[in-house]
């Protein structure tokens, strides 16, 4: 029974991370077909927006959650990006496109929305595994998302595609729906219990901390690291393509052998990533790039094992809503901050520097996550 609760909330995560990851690639193109006089700002304005609408609500559903059930607010996360995909499909015109937009970010959010059930439904070393395999089936989205929308596209397809797409995270609704309940801490209605926020971990702001600041330093790269590699002497769009995704698949690959570590590997993995992308931002032969892509999904890789480790420990009943939308939360605002940092850095410093932002990132982070890690061994594993 446990093996098919967690088959259904995986899958029925990378259904709905497929659909809203794989889309945003391609805003440019579906911009140009509903509004093409819009200015060029827009394109990012419209990227970042469901994403922010995420981080401004993920706090407010995970309240939601804990007072009436995490598998309701996950069936709800499924329902709302389905709501705001259709919309989006079918609309005719600019405003009503970002209506869509706003019900996709706002009412979506799966990533916490599953945790949370998860974490109402397993022992915390089964949860702590089974984090890294949501984690996956994100990386995994957003490998095979851009790839097979692509194929879309190049047939001609535009805004219809959020019409299509919509019917995944109906399926994952589909999926969830025979799951059992969990049973919420107190009954709607009542008043909050006395002590309730204290059930929170006392180390929550430390936490969240660091899960901001690692985010940020995975995100601050991506948005312009086509003229990145451009400066280096790549001309080959595919094999800038594959640079950029080889982060993805070094944690596609090697999350087993990483899940069999018994120490906590958080610490490790932000050294590894503060140090390749200290050597990215250096570089300046195209020939080191491709190991130095390995260095950095290295130090991904064990981040995210160590950081659900130690949020998997901090896991309390009655508050999982609020713990994982919080930390989702902190995920987004990290994901927004770095794509105006990442602009404004390559503005005015070149290219490479956020590599460098990227770092200095990694390195503050390891110094809040020292003291969360030897906290954490004084929990259970």
């Amino acid at each position: 029974m446990q093996r098919r609760l967690i088959a259904s909330v995986l899958l029925g995560h990378y259904l709905s991370a497929f659909t809203a990851l794989g889309i945003p690639l391609f805003m440019p193109r579906i911009l140009a077909d509903l509004a093409p006089d819009a200015p060029a700002w827009s394109i990012g304005v419209l990227f970042v927006l469901p994403t922010l609408c995420t981080a401004l609500a993920a706090p407010l559903w995970g309240h939601f959650a804990d007072r009436h059930g995490c598998r309701l607010s996950l069936l709800r996360a499924h329902a709302g990006l389905f709501a705001g995909f259709l919309l989006a499909g079918f609309s005719p015109s600019l405003e009503l496109f970002v209506l869509a937009l706003i019900i996709q970010g706002g009412f979506g959010g799966a990533m916490a929305a599953s945790n949370a059930y998860l974490a109402t439904q397993l022992a915390e070393g089964e949860l702590s595994r089974t984090l890294n395999w949501t984690q996956y089936s994100a990386r995994l989205a957003l490998i095979s998302g851009p790839i097979l929308l692509g194929l879309l596209t190049a047939q001609g397809l535009g805004i219809e595609l959020y019409r299509y797409l919509a019917w995944l995270p109906l399926l994952a609704f589909a999926l969830i729906l025979p799951l059992p309940a969990d049973t919420p801490q107190h009954k709607p209605g009542t008043a909050t219990a006395p002590g309730r926020l204290a059930e929170l971990p006392a180390d929550l702001l430390r936490l969240l901390g660091v899960q901001f600041l690692f985010s940020f330093a995975m995100v601050v790269t991506l948005p312009y690291f086509i003229p990145y590699g451009e400066s280096l002497g790549l001309a080959n769009d595919a094999l800038i393509g594959l640079l950029y995704s080889l982060p993805h698949l070094v944690y596609l690959l090697a999350l087993p052998w990483a899940q069999r570590q018994s120490a906590n590997t958080l610490v490790a993995g932000l050294l590894l990533l503060a140090l390749g992308n200290a050597l990215q931002f250096f570089c300046d032969q195209a020939q080191w790039l491709f190991a130095l892509r390995l260095l950095s999904g290295a130090g991904m890789l064990l981040g995210f094992v160590g950081l659900h480790r130690c949020l998997s420990q901090r896991r309390r009943q009655g508050v999982a809503g609020r713990l994982f939308g919080w930390f989702d939360a902190s995920g987004k605002w990290a994901g927004t901050s770095a794509g105006l940092a990442a602009g404004l850095a390559s503005q005015h410093y070149g290219n490479a520097s956020p590599f460098l932002v990227a770092c200095v990132a990694a390195c503050a982070a390891l110094l809040l996550a020292r003291p969360l890690v030897l906290l954490s061994r004084e929990l259970p594993a």
